[in-house]
Formats: structure tokens, C-alpha cells, sequence
């Protein structure tokens, strides 16, 4: 057996021992084969392809140790060659004295690369930094070259050390870690001072006993510092100086707890006031809280200098993201005007630049102030400085919150003379809409093969559904004018698209790839996308779109509108692969977003029937879905072309579908039955030499699918209309009856053990969820075209939906422009259960209030029900694009103000989402206009009924809001308001602020 073999054999089947006592001894060379076979071994244990037959992970100490002996700086950098866990610390489980055999290995062989390579390991993830003893063991035998930022990392994860002892589990072993830190010298005077110079895991490091965390770096800090070990002031010192840099927030209040737990006196901050100014620079709202907090009573102190942090005052007066650190700010300044008059006139700049801030708290304390210095018995402002002052109040009378407008009244304009309460209008949500379709929202199509191959360019990597579209229809236009070398010109776009298979590898190897390439079970619009451009890069040798597997798997359930797009896909790379000169596709939208003109649809069916090709249905019903109905100048222009039909079934659809808006739909008396399925299909399910080997088509003819055609074409005139006709089609949600959920909030409650907690043994949570009532149909969905039914048909509580729609739902949202409801209600239902930060909730209703943005008819219940959503989502980002949508929604006439202040106020009075998150929203969109002054006022006559008579929590922000619009809009407080207001009275805290309603 040769050197070679016996290592394979040592490497699968031998021990440590083993391994070490064969790599000693040998040679230059039998190192360098043994490189190579160790390369080999390393790429099989991480190939995941072979199943049971790789070489498992429990045989990488052995891999590892060969590495070590033989590698070259070049073959350490490689990502696969890790420590392993076996090499970290010392565990119970490991088999003793491996640490010793590693050690052997490194003292033979001295890698010059050790340092090198330990720093990439631990910057790759800091849980593989190797231990603190172990690292020091390797530096003082001078394996490894000491680095300050290896070494923080290595000593924050210290005490996973002692959690690996098993009798952490039993005993405190706090004391034992106190006398080994106390009598390492080199630790605590070298080592442990890196902690605060750079970003480590010492704020997660913990010795956990029974699932609680026992002892910390906090603990054993500050009681090191009581035994005199560690010097308290350098503590505070650093503890400020770390909370200077760019770390992370959770080790930003690991060093802000270390620092509030040593509990610093007057004195102790007095001496580091500059240290605590510099912190108000930093962009965080948790450290400049934290030091507004710190200084908040040393302004009195005589030995603070106000200089300083006057200088910061400005800037954070008109930061958001501080309220809590503004009102601690504000009631330092009003100790420094006791101490020191002079510094008033800066004091009333500062104040009247937060009479901007959004909140109604902050322009209160602001107010206050600048109402002390104006009315002081003694002044404190010259006559030329008071003017000054008062004439910039009027900069900001529109801006002010109730209190603030309250407690500078006598400074304020007259009303009469205050632009900000202008005449009164009245908004009124519109009743029609009209998309816009002129020349100047034509879509341009692709001119040539360049800008084509630009597309392609922005179709792998961006997706934007506006250029997919053109993308398409460039393909099917400019099929004759391709190069002849097009596949070369093609293929960096595929190795864009697939670099893991396609990486490094010839136009050859490519192809070969290519045509045995097969899509897993997780795929969406990507996907389809990808195959065909597969298909157009091999020249069509057989069709992939239709071969991409859309069923749902394990983790991932595609939404059912993407099967219809597969069969427009597929027709698309059918037309390529049969016609030399295909026909466009008729759902392309011509004009933006995303409509179809109604005479383009028209002339492109005329086309399709003088060239004796019959349309693609799935094609066909994504047009009649995307079709600009309430266009009624170009649907007139349409209706003229229709006497040119030759087929009286599709003239009839379209004269009855392209009718003027103000007429029903025109059903005829009897539509064509849809096709039944043959006995012999039936009983092939059963039998199996009875079943078809010819695979499906991509879609039914037009003719077979003319019900489903109808059944469209109808909802998409009448979306919330009953059509008894259809009835004969099928009677589905969405067919004969539209598709209408119902939606409630309730209660849920989880009770879980915790038997380490004898105080608390049991555990009982409780949280508010919105539960879609959308019953499932008792018959299975008739066709898989009949757009407005797909959702009704998916099961109402699926937890792995949110995750793929999510990611195609800027397409999904194109497909159904005059009746997008079915979309919304299922969204709502599958990801905005809770009102809680979830990633996959956001970005989902982040592409929903995009959409809504623009101009469109009125919001329909869940269009309003989603900006409710949003409005009081926990992620401060999805409430403020929600804040856009409302004020664009006001601007185009698109708000329900009634609608939404109903499903608001059920929101809030249930506990579903706090009140402090609309109030936020509301404070912004204040006097903006008076358009939207009257929309606010009347989304609160609609909310304040709804909510209960025992006031929730920052009710009296809602009222104040309330009592500010009605002064604007001058309008009176109907009944139903006036009745919660006088529950409300009798509230402590909120009686002065009804108090002006109820007299009004």
C-alpha cells in the first residue's frame, strides 16, 4: 500500500492518532501528494450531490490536520478549509488529548500562514474563533503573530470555555472565573482593554445554566472592578469611548449597560462631560438618548461648560428619530436659563427651529420655553430680540399642534390673518376613472436587436415587469433580424443568470449544460423567464418553459396566477420555435403601467385571423383582464372594428365586453357549455395503461375555452356585480358571484412551561390576529384561466404562500389592473395575520402601497384595508410609504376617508395595533393642505365612534389631532363623536382636551 492509499485509508477509517504518527515522518514530496489527496477528499465531503457516498463531516479533524502539514498559504485561503468545532475549546464530549495532537502537527510542520489564515476564519464567522487559552498557547510557542483585533475576539468568547465545563449546569462557577481573570495578569492588562477598541461578541457571550444566562462579561467586569482589579474610572472611560464608534446597536447597549450599571456619580460625570458631548454626533437615536439622559442634570451644575452642547442643540432639535432624548433636552435648557440668563436669546433660536419637529410633545416643550422667555416679569430678550423672535413664530403657525398653538396664542396671528386656515373644501372621493390612453403614455416597442439585448441585460438582473414586457414582445417582433451569432452575444447574460452551473465554462460545455439543465421545485416568474431564455440561447431543440415544475413543495407555494403566465410563456416560445415571423402577443400593454388599449387588442385579433392562427387563450385572458374599459374614446375607435370579425363567437364576446361603460354586460342567453372531461380520462386516473402519453397542451383553444373567455371578460366589466348567467359556466367565486371575504380581529393565546422558573411556571401569551373569513368552494376550481376564481381556490391559512408571492408580486400586481381584489385579499390573508416587523410582510406591502401611488379609481375594501395595515404596521419604513400613499391617495381623489377610519378605529379599539403609530402617521400629513385636512378630519369623524368608551392608551394625541383639523376645516363635531368625547371627559387626562371640542 502506498503513501497515498494509506492516507485515504487513515483519512476514512483511522483515528487522530493515526493520522499524526503517518504525517510526521514523511517527506517533501509525500507532503505535496498528500496536498492533492487532501484537496480531493475536502471536495468530496462538501458535495452534497453524492448523497450517503461522500465522506462524512465527522472526518474532518483528520482532513484538517493533513491541511495543516502540508498546505501552502494558498491552499489555507480556501474557503472550505475551516477549523473544526473538535479545535475550538475543550469539551466534555471530545476525546481527550486531540488539542495536544493539533499542537504536535503545528510545532512539525510551523505554517508561516497560521496567523493569516486565523484571522480569515474568524472575520468569516466570530463563533469559529479559536479559544482565548488556546490562542495564547499557539502565540507563546510562536505559531502566531499577536493581532489586538484576533485576540478581543478570541477573549469575548472566553467563557464559552467554562460552558463546556458540565458542571456549569449545576453550580456558579462565577467565583472560580473571577480568581482565574484575577490571577491573569497579561488578560486583564493587555487583553481585556481590546473589548472596548473593537466590534466582538462580548455583549452575547454568556455561561447559560437551565436556559438563563448566569454569568456575563458585565458581571464579572464590574466585580472585578469592586475587588480593585479593575480600575473603575478606565471602565467609564472606555465604556464612552466605545460608544463613539460604528459598532453594532446590540454591543452599542452592551457598553451603555456597562456603563449605567457601574452607576457613575455627579463627579465621575462631570469629569467626562466632553465625553458625553461627543456621543450627541452619533447617528444612532439609542446613544444620543443615552447621553441627553446622562447630561440632563449637570446643565444646573456650575461646573459644566453649556458651550458645547449648545453647539449639537440645533441639529438634534430637528431629528425624528429622539423624542425621548429632545424632552430631556429641553428640561436641561430650562436649567440653564435659571443659572445663566444670557444664554436666552440662543435658548429662543433653538426653540422656535422645534416649533418644526413632527411631534406634538416636543413643539409643547418647545412652546413652554419660548413662552417663559417672552413673558418673563423680568425680560430676558431685548425688544429688537423679542420681535425677531415673535415674527418667526408666524413661520410656523401652521405647523403648530393644538397644545403649542394653545400656549403661544398671544404671539399668533389673528385666524383671519393666518394662512393656515384657509377657506374650507371638502374633499369627495372620485366616482370614475379614466386610464390615460394617448400618445403620451404609449409604450415604445424595441426598436432593434441592441436595445433587445440591453433588455436581456435587465431582465437578469433587475425584472422590472414594465421591461419583461418589452422584452417579450422585442422577441416575437425582431424574430427574423436576429445575428447570426446571437447565442455568443447571449451567453455572458446566462452566466449572469446562473453562475454556480456556468461559471468559467465554454460556449460548448454551456450548451451541453444547458440542455440537460432541470429546475428544482422552488420556482416563480425568475424561473420562467430563465427557460425560455434557455430555450432562445439553444435555438428551441425542445420547449423548457412548460417543463419548469409549478406545484407546491416543502417551504414554497407559487401563486396560482403564475400558471396562466406559464402558458403565455410557453406560447411565446412555441411562436419562436414555429414561425420565422411570429404575431405579438395581445396582453403586451401599450400603455403605462400596464394597460392594453381596447382598439390594439382589437387589431391585433383581426391580424391573428388573417393569418389563420388561433390566439393562445391563457394570452387572450390577460388581455381582456389588462384592458383600459373605462377608456372611452379609444373603446369607441374598438367598436368600430368589430363588423370585421369573421368568427361570430369572438365578435359577440367583444361587442358585449367593449360596450360603453354606463350598459351592463351583455351575456347572451346561452354560452357554449365548457368542455366535459371524457369517461376515458376519468377512469385513466385509475387505470394507467388507459392514460394518454401525449403530453398536454399549454393551453385550451379559444373555442374550448370560450366560457372561461366570458367569465373574464365579465368580471372584469362588472367586478362586484352577481351575473346569474355565468351560472351556467360554473358557480364559483369569482364566476357567477365575486369573489368577497370578510375579515375580523381576535384574540389568540399560546401557554408554554418554563420548569426552570419556580415563581413563573407557566407561561400564558396573548396577541390580537385578522383572520379572512374566505370559506374554501366545495368544487374544484372548473379552469385554471378564470383569473378572478385562482385565489378562492388556494387553501386560507398557507404559511409558505407569503414567501414566493412576495418575491413575483411586482408582476402579479400588472396582470389585474381594473379588478385587483381577489390579489389584495389573499395577501392580506396570508401575510398581515399580525401587525408585527416581519421581513416578508414588509417588502410584500411595500410593492402593494408602490402600486397605489399611482393614479386609479377609488380604493375598493381591501386596497383600504391594506393602507390600514400599513398605516399602523410596526416597521417604521412600510408606515412611511403608507404615509405617501395617503397623501397621494388624497391628491387623485383614490381615499375612502369614511372606509378607512372605519377599519382603523376596528384595528384600534380590538388592540390589533397601537394608537401612538396612526398618531405619528397623522402628526406628519398635517396642514399640508386644505385637500387634505378635510380628508383627515373626516377619516376621524369616521375612526374617534369606534373606539371604546375606557380610553386607550395616547387617545388624547388622537383628539388633539382631531380638536387641530376641526379648527382648520371649520366644521362641525357630529353626534356620534361628541358621544365618545363626553365618556371621555371624564378622564383626567383627557378632559382638557374634549373640553374645547365639546364647547365648540
Amino acid at each position: 500500500m502506498n503513501t497515498i492509499e494509506t492516507f485515504e485509508r487513515i483519512a476514512r477509517r483511522g483515528k487522530l492518532q493515526d493520522m499524526v504518527d503517518f504525517l510526521l515522518p514523511l517527506g517533501k514530496q509525500d507532503l505535496l501528494a498528500v496536498r492533492q489527496k487532501t484537496k480531493v477528499l475536502y471536495r468530496e465531503m462538501n458535495n452534497w450531490n453524492l448523497g450517503n457516498g461522500r465522506l462524512p463531516f465527522e472526518r474532518a479533524p483528520l482532513l484538517f490536520l493533513a491541511g495543516v502539514a502540508s498546505y501552502s498559504r494558498k491552499e489555507a485561503a480556501t474557503r472550505a478549509f475551516d477549523l473544526p468545532w473538535n479545535f475550538h475549546n475543550s469539551h466534555a464530549r471530545q476525546e481527550p488529548g486531540q488539542w495536544e495532537l493539533l499542537v504536535q502537527i503545528l510545532l512539525h510542520a510551523r505554517p508561516v500562514w497560521l496567523t493569516e489564515w486565523l484571522l480569515r476564519v474568524t472575520r468569516s464567522s466570530p463563533w469559529q474563533v479559536i479559544g482565548y487559552t488556546r490562542l495564547r498557547e499557539l502565540a507563546e510557542a510562536g505559531l502566531v503573530e499577536y493581532d489586538a483585533w484576533l485576540f478581543a475576539q478570541s477573549l469575548a468568547q472566553h467563557l464559552l470555555a467554562f460552558s463546556h465545563d458540565s458542571r456549569s449546569q449545576t453550580q456558579d462557577l462565577t467565583p472560580e472565573i473571577i480568581y482565574s481573570l484575577q490571577a491573569d495578569s497579561t488578560l486583564l492588562e493587555r487583553d481585556l482593554p481590546l473589548l472596548f477598541d473593537f466590534d466582538t461578541m462580548v455583549d452575547s457571550a454568556a455561561i447559560y445554566r437551565q436556559q438563563e444566562a448566569q454569568t456575563t462579561w458585565t458581571t464579572l467586569m464590574m466585580r472585578l472592578a469592586d475587588a480593585g482589579h479593575l480600575q473603575r474610572a478606565d471602565l467609564l472611560s472606555r465604556s464612552l469611548m466605545a460608544l463613539r464608534r460604528d459598532f453594532r446597536r446590540p454591543l452599542l447597549t452592551w457598553f451603555k449597560n456597562l456603563y449605567l450599571g457601574l452607576q457613575p456619580t455627579l463627579a465621575e460625570r462631570l469629569d467626562r462631560q466632553a465625553d458625553l458631548v461627543d456621543l450627541l454626533a452619533h447617528p444612532l437615536p439609542l446613544v444620543v438618548n443615552f447621553a441627553l439622559d446622562q447630561l440632563k442634570d449637570l446643565w444646573a451644575h456650575p461646573g459644566f461648560a453649556p458651550a458645547p452642547p449648545l453647539l449639537y442643540a440645533e441639529s438634534l432639535l430637528t431629528r425624528h428619530d429622539i423624542k425621548t432624548g429632545i424632552r430631556a433636552l429641553f428640561g436641561g435648557l430650562e436649567k440653564l436659563l435659571k443659572r445663566e440668563a444670557g444664554v436666552a436669546p440662543t435658548l429662543a433660536a433653538l426653540a422656535s427651529t422645534a416649533l418644526a419637529h413632527a411631534d406634538a410633545t416636543v413643539q409643547e416643550r418647545a412652546a413652554k420655553l419660548l413662552k417663559t422667555l417672552l413673558s418673563a416679569t423680568r425680560p430676558l430678550l431685548t425688544a429688537a430680540e423679542a420681535a425677531d423672535t415673535i415674527a418667526g413664530l408666524c413661520l410656523y403657525a401652521d405647523l403648530l399642534a393644538p397644545a403649542a398653538r394653545t400656549l403661544l396664542l398671544p404671539y399668533l396671528p389673528l385666524e383671519d390673518d393666518d394662512p393656515s386656515f384657509s377657506d374650507a373644501v371638502s374633499y369627495v372621493p372620485q366616482t370614475g376613472f379614466v386610464p390615460d390612453i394617448s400618445a403620451a403614455t404609449a409604450i415604445t416597442p424595441v426598436r432593434d436587436w441592441h436595445e433587445l439585448l440591453f433588455l436581456t441585460g435587465q431582465l437578469v438582473q433587475q425584472r422590472q415587469p414594465a421591461e419583461v414586457e418589452r422584452w417579450l414582445d422585442g422577441l416575437l417582433r425582431l424574430r427574423g433580424q436576429f445575428p447570426a451569432d446571437y447565442a455568443r452575444q447571449l451567453h455572458p447574460y446566462l452566466v449572469q443568470a446562473l453562475p454556480w452551473v456556468l461559471q468559467g465554462k465554454s460556449e460548448e460545455e454551456t450548451r451541453a449544460g444547458l440542455l440537460s439543465f432541470s429546475f428544482g421545485n422552488h420556482n416563480g416568474q425568475q424561473e420562467l423567464l430563465l427557460a425560455l431564455l434557455m430555450s432562445w440561447y439553444l435555438g428551441f431543440p425542445h420547449l423548457k418553459v412548460q417543463q419548469v415544475p409549478l406545484s407546491p413543495a416543502q417551504y414554497h407555494h407559487p401563486d396560482p396566477l403564475l400558471r396562466v403566465e406559464q402558458q403565455r410563456l410557453g406560447a411565446v416560445e412555441e411562436a419562436l420555435w414555429a414561425f420565422a415571423a411570429p404575431l405579438p402577443l395581445l396582453s403586451t400593454p401599450t400603455h403605462a403601467p400596464h394597460w392594453v388599449a381596447p382598439s390594439v387588442l382589437v387589431q391585433k385579433l383581426l391580424e391573428y385571423e388573417a393569418a389563420g392562427q388561433e390566439p393562445n387563450s391563457a394570452d387572450l385572458c390577460l388581455a381582456l383582464a389588462r384592458t383600459a374599459l373605462a377608456s372611452p374614446d379609444d373603446a369607441a375607435t374598438a367598436r368600430t372594428l368589430l363588423p370585421r370579425f369573421r368568427n361570430a363567437d369572438l365578435r359577440q364576446l367583444l361587442t358585449s365586453f367593449l360596450g360603453p361603460t354606463t350598459s351592463e354586460v351583455a351575456l347572451p342567453a346561452t354560452l357554449p357549455k365548457p368542455p366535459q372531461r371524457r369517461f376515458s380520462g376519468r377512469l385513466a386516473q385509475l387505470i394507467p395503461f388507459l392514460r394518454n402519453t401525449a403530453a398536454p397542451a399549454a393551453s385550451p383553444d379559444c373555442t374550448g375555452a370560450l366560457p372561461w373567455l366570458w367569465a373574464v371578460a365579465a368580471r372584469t366589466r362588472q367586478p362586484h356585480a352577481t351575473l346569474p348567467a355565468l351560472q351556467h359556466c360554473a358557480s364559483y367565486p369569482g364566476v357567477d358571484t365575486p369573489w368577497h371575504p370578510t375579515w375580523k380581529v381576535q384574540q389568540n393565546s399560546h401557554t408554554y412551561k418554563q420548569t426552570w422558573n419556580k415563581e413563573k411556571p407557566e407561561v400564558t401569551e396573548y396577541w390580537q390576529e385578522l383572520v379572512v373569513d374566505a370559506p374554501m368552494p366545495q368544487h374544484k376550481l372548473p379552469s385554471g384561466l378564470l383569473l378572478y376564481s385562482l385565489h378562492a381556490s388556494v387553501a386560507a391559512r398557507n404559511n409558505y404562500s407569503l414567501w414566493a408571492t412576495a418575491t413575483d408580486l411586482p408582476f402579479l400586481l400588472t396582470l389585474l389592473p381594473n379588478h385587483p381584489e381577489p390579489l389584495y385579499w389573499h395577501l392580506i390573508r396570508i401575510g398581515c395575520r399580525t401587525a408585527g416587523k416581519d421581513t416578508s410582510s414588509q417588502d410584500a406591502l411595500r410593492v402593494v402601497l408602490h402600486s397605489l401611488l399611482l393614479p386609479g379609481p377609488a380604493f375598493t375594501e381591501a386596497a383600504t384595508l391594506l393602507l390600514a395595515l400599513s398605516l399602523t404596521h410596526a416597521a417604521p419604513n412600510c408606515r412611511a410609504v403608507a404615509l405617501e400613499v395617503l397623501l397621494a391617495a388624497t391628491e387623485n381623489s383614490r381615499l375612502v376617508p369614511g372606509a378607512l377610519g372605519t377599519v382603523l378605529g376596528q384595528l384600534l379599539a380590538t388592540g390589533f395595533a397601537p394608537v401612538q403609530r396612526l398618531t405619528d402617521a397623522l402628526a406628519q400629513a398635517r396642514a399640508i393642505s386644505a385637500l387634505v385636512d378635510d380628508a383627515q378630519r373626516q377619516l376621524l369623524d369616521s375612526l374617534l365612534p369606534l373606539l371604546p368608551a375606557a380610553p386607550l392608551r395616547n387617545t388624547r394625541k388622537l383628539i388633539e389631532a382631531y380638536a387641530d383639523l376641526q379648527g382648520r376645516t371649520r366644521q362641525a363635531v357630529p353626534e356620534a363623536v361628541q358621544q365618545n368625547l363626553r365618556a371621555w371627559s371624564s378622564s383626567t387626562i383627557l378632559k382638557k382636551a374634549t373640553a374645547g371640542l365639546l364647547s365648540a
